[in-house]
């Protein structure tokens, strides 16, 4: 019995306390195994280089991005297992922190150097009354395309230039513009926000609470349905996925494409287009209240009860390391959020001068609910009906929807 305490006792001195010291957990959305995604792969090196200089083991969760708040909210809330780090979009830090389940970072990151540089896309997502809940690591944003000789007079900005020249681009098979607008929160981001806000309406109070029973909503609304029902975007536009936008892009079909930044990830030769002029690029339709184009960020938090805080902070010196960072920004077509980052070379084209001018312009963070995605969803399922019914009312049908978002959740 001497020896087998003795044995005990020298194996509690000499192993770790908590499995905090040998690794990290980090929660993210990418498929490490994807050889063809360049974030993957990316991520899978950054992993790799960060495991040999630390020590530090890895042990990664791939989470789907619009199940990643709940799932870490529950895992706080109910004291269960955290990571350490998670990969969060500006979009899930206000319901994150409703929840109690981010950790401020200023203390843990008072030693970074790097913070300083940072710049007001990282601000405005991250840091709430003072404090720093999450790092942005990159900036994106709502983007259209346009060819450039189909525009001789560059392209329309406003609401009456819109259904001007829209009308001279399509018919038959052709169309003024494409577009995904449905039913899912994205074409509320991407296609009905920024146009909202430029007529001077409201998605959520400042509670977060659905508003969009107004008439400014309701005038955007029968803008869409004039530009619909006079065919001036496709119909899979509203009843196919995000792909089949892109594809009335890329078959010619379309003189022009709302998307974003981002779809030059998606759509073969798109960069290239830009940078040598063929296609150019501009930013949101004006109502009345200026032009907008929504605005995302994607960054990194350290959850409420993450116990290798320590191994985290190693984590994000190496992740904003300058010409690391670029790589991954570049990866995503969106603009890194260090200055010294966007300094390189990739970023030297016509392409991401456009991005970074018309988010620096017109970008906008969508306004923020703890219930964002449940919420944007239920406002795209109406937009989408009330696209298809002409007949349908449009004010009745936001009030339902809005009265369904605050009777399940409020």
């Amino acid at each position: 019995m001497r020896t087998l305490f003795a044995l005990i006792v020298l194996l509690l001195i000499s192993a770790p306390l908590h499995a905090q010291d040998d690794s990290l957990i980090i929660w993210s959305r990418y498929d490490l195994t994807d050889s063809e995604d360049a974030n993957a792969v990316t991520l899978n090196a950054k992993i790799e280089a960060f495991e040999e200089a630390t020590g530090v083991d890895v042990v990664y969760e791939q989470v789907a991005w619009d199940q990643l708040a709940t799932k870490l909210a529950i895992a706080v809330q109910s004291g269960g297992d955290v990571p350490d780090m998670v990969e969060a979009g500006s979009q899930h830090i206000p319901s994150l922190l409703d929840a109690g389940a981010l950790m401020p970072m200023d203390e843990l990151l008072a030693d970074a150097a790097w913070v300083g540089e940072l710049g007001d896309g990282d601000a405005l997502a991250c840091v709430v009354e003072g404090s720093r809940y999450c790092v942005a690591h990159n900036v994106r944003g709502g983007m259209t395309y346009f060819q450039a000789d189909a525009f001789p007079d560059g392209y329309p900005q406003t609401e009456d230039a819109w259904l001007e020249v829209a009308g001279s681009l399509s018919g038959g098979d052709s169309y003024f513009s494409t577009q995904y607008a449905g039913r899912s929160y994205a074409s509320i981001e991407i296609m009905w926000w920024p146009m909202i806000a430029s007529n001077g309406g409201a998605i959520f109070d400042a509670e977060g609470q659905p508003v969009w029973a107004s008439s400014e909503v309701a005038e955007v609304v029968e803008f869409g349905r004039t530009l619909f029902e006079d065919g001036y975007f496709p119909a899979v536009n509203v009843t196919g996925d995000f792909s089949d936008a892109e594809a009335s892009w890329v078959d010619g079909t379309a003189a022009s494409f709302r998307g974003g930044s981002w779809s030059a990830i998606f759509v073969p030769g798109l960069q290239a287009s830009v940078d040598a002029g063929d296609v150019m690029m501009t930013g949101g339709v004006d109502f009345g209240g200026g032009s907008y184009v929504f605005m995302v960020s994607e960054g990194w938090v350290v959850p409420m009860g993450a116990e290798n805080t320590s191994a985290a902070a190693q984590w994000l010196d190496g992740f904003f390391e300058a010409e690391f960072l670029a790589d991954w920004a570049a990866a995503q077509f969106g603009i890194p959020t260090l200055a010294s980052a966007y300094e390189a070379a990739e970023f030297d084209s016509a392409f991401y001068q456009s991005v970074d001018e018309i988010l620096g312009a017109q970008g906008l963070y969508m306004q923020q609910s703890p219930y964002y995605v449940e919420s944007l969803d239920a406002l795209a399922i109406a937009f989408q009906e009330l696209l298809l019914d002409p007949d349908m009312d449009v004010m009745a049908r936001l009030e339902e929807a809005q009265d369904e978002v605050l009777n399940r959740y409020w």
